[in-house]
């Protein structure tokens, strides 16, 4: 497989709705399905403006939310808006997101027709107390109908799980991942509860209803690691592992600098350009009022430094580490001069040679302290 996406362009394309909202989630969703018909047409037009301003082959596409899962009379539209308006490369990896309690036949038909070759489900526990008490809107038995239909219809599944929810025990762990690596997944995200401010759990937690315990999380976590790894998953990032060669490279891309198109409410983007040099990021409009009236996307300019600062701190989410030649030829710098200094004092977490920096991966959950502290 292709280790090197720094040159990738990709597609994110965003469908907010969801059956409901969880008890930890801050993203960008929402129950109210609405606007629903006037949304498509919103993206679908937005897409066919992007194609003509950014004639660039596709390497990946990825359909996230929310739960696009919901939403599946809408894919032949969305399908046709993408692929006359880009040139998708025959290789390309087309991710889409799903939620057990909408999988069915016709998803799973509607997802092969738009050309999906990768799909990742939301899953995050087997147990369901667990699930009930984070407001999710499947049970145990709807997950593993998902799983099996998923993995009966597709080479390449994903499958989301959460550790450190409340009152979760290391058995409800075991369970999940000895489920997920039954299934034969090709990869695994694995992800520690963050209360995210605005959320139930967060305001849960702040009136003293559960006490997070992060010593514990961090055993769960470091169980699942070794559970994983035993299985055949290899941790690739932080929170992502996969078998050889099924690493998610839409993501990948994103982790090495990549550009990419966020289209649809609240998607952010990335570009860059070397005639004049510069960096920017977009952000489509977080209200549906003002992105169904075609309000512009707020545009940022990424000053030189904080490329850097960006650069370094998503090369260093993955085991293979930033490149240096990508960093010296996109800013002009000596990558080991510029950093010497920093460089030598985190020499004990680090794996440096003349074309990498990485973390060593027995570092990784202390990764946020050490990035810090390089940046």
């Amino acid at each position: 497989m292709k280790k090197d996406f720094f040159g990738d362009f990709s597609l994110y394309i965003h469908i907010p709705y969801c059956v409901s909202k969880c008890a930890y989630c801050d993203f960008l969703s929402f129950s109210d399905m609405s606007s629903k018909e006037d949304y498509f047409d919103a993206l679908c037009g937005e897409i066919k403006k992007a194609g003509r301003k950014y004639p660039r082959p596709l390497d990946n596409v990825y359909v996230g939310g929310g739960t696009p899962s919901v939403a599946v009379s809408f894919f032949s539209k969305l399908k046709e808006a993408v692929f006359s308006s880009f040139e998708v490369r025959s290789d390309a990896e087309i991710s889409m997101e799903c939620n057990p309690e909408s999988v069915t036949e016709d998803f799973v038909a509607a997802a092969k027709d738009f050309g999906v070759n990768r799909i990742s489900l939301g899953v995050q526990s087997l147990s369901d107390p667990l699930l009930r008490r984070i407001g999710r809107a499947h049970d145990r038995k709807q997950a593993l109908r998902a799983l099996d239909l998923l993995t009966r219809s597709f080479s390449r599944v994903n499958a989301d799980m959460m550790v450190g929810l409340p009152g979760e025990t290391e058995r409800e762990v075991s369970e999940t991942l000895r489920v997920f690596l039954d299934k034969g997944l090709s990869h695994v995200s694995c992800y520690s509860l963050i209360l995210e401010r605005g959320t139930r759990l967060y305001r849960e937690a702040k009136k003293g209803d559960f006490t997070p315990d992060e010593d514990r999380a961090v055993e769960m976590y470091d169980m699942a690691c070794a559970a994983l790894s035993k299985g055949g998953l290899s941790r690739y990032e932080i929170s992502n592992f996969a078998r050889e060669g099924e690493e998610c490279r839409y993501n990948l891309s994103v982790w090495q600098y990549a550009d990419y198109l966020g289209l649809g409410l609240g998607a952010s983007s990335f570009i860059k350009t070397s005639d004049p040099f510069a960096l920017r990021r977009y952000r489509a409009p977080v209200k549906m009022e003002n992105y169904l009236e075609g309000k512009r996307p707020r545009t940022l300019e990424v000053s030189s430094s904080e490329g850097k600062e960006e650069f370094i701190m998503l090369g260093l989410r993955t085991t293979q580490g930033l490149s240096i030649s990508h960093f010296n030829a996109l800013f002009a710098a000596d990558f080991l001069s510029e950093y010497a200094e920093k460089l030598s004092r985190l020499r004990p977490y680090l794996l440096i040679s003349e074309e990498r920096v990485a973390i060593k991966p027995e570092h990784f959950y202390v990764s946020n302290a050490i990035i810090s502290e390089l940046i």
